[in-house]
């Protein structure tokens, strides 16, 4: 074989197992968890009811798992999908949940908030994603969070609030707690945003 024959076959074959690369994509599930950051615990008293809104972009696969995020190629074609066994919105409720008992309140999750709420919160406008692009020697990920949290006291609206967390990073392999520590530390990062506008509004009335 010439040198020039070489230097063909060379990108060529990298562009074959390029393909073949993302065609191996299988689905994977992942763990939505919470933890508030370490932190002392709040001295606030009374009780918040959270509620949410789903998303229309929810949705299960046929075994009732939730699709929230996408394996791709190197070129951003789908191959596979990032799962798990909870829903965006009952993750971020429950997590809104954790920070405010945190902060000393006693707070509940509720499937809608009552007429006449003495304090209630509304998560709504959910939208988060988790994409991988893989290619041969790395996997590029970017993930995006944002919704927004509209604050009831005494059944009246008071203000609403919005919030994002968004990053890129690239990664040697990203494996499935990699793609969880990110998950986690997105939504740590937006309730830490949004969670010291929320008590001051409240405690304000």
């Amino acid at each position: 074989m010439n040198p020039r024959s070489l230097f063909l076959l060379i990108p060529g074959l990298f562009m074959v197992l390029s393909g073949l690369a993302g065609c191996a994509a299988v689905d994977q599930k992942i763990a939505l968890n919470y933890a508030p950051l370490d932190r002392p615990f709040g001295r606030h008293d009374g009780e918040i009811v959270i509620s949410r809104v789903e998303p229309p972009s929810s949705v299960k696969n046929s075994k009732g798992e939730w699709i929230i995020g996408s394996i791709n190629n190197v070129h951003g074609v789908h191959r596979a999908d990032l799962l798990s066994d909870r829903s965006l919105g009952e993750w971020i409720t429950d997590a809104m949940v954790l920070e405010l008992k945190h902060s000393g309140y006693t707070a509940t999750s509720a499937p809608a908030l009552p007429d006449a709420v003495s304090r209630g919160i509304l998560i709504t406008n959910i939208n988060v994603s988790l994409n991988v692009n893989k290619d041969l020697v790395s996997d590029q990920i970017k993930h995006e969070l944002s919704f927004n949290v509209e604050v009831f006291l005494n059944g009246a609206k008071a203000k609403t609030f919005t919030v994002a967390s968004s990053g890129n990073s690239t990664l040697l392999t990203a494996s499935r707690e990699t793609k969880e520590k990110i998950m986690l530390q997105s939504l740590q990062d937006a309730l830490q945003q949004i969670i010291p506008d929320i008590l001051a509004l409240i405690e304000k009335k």
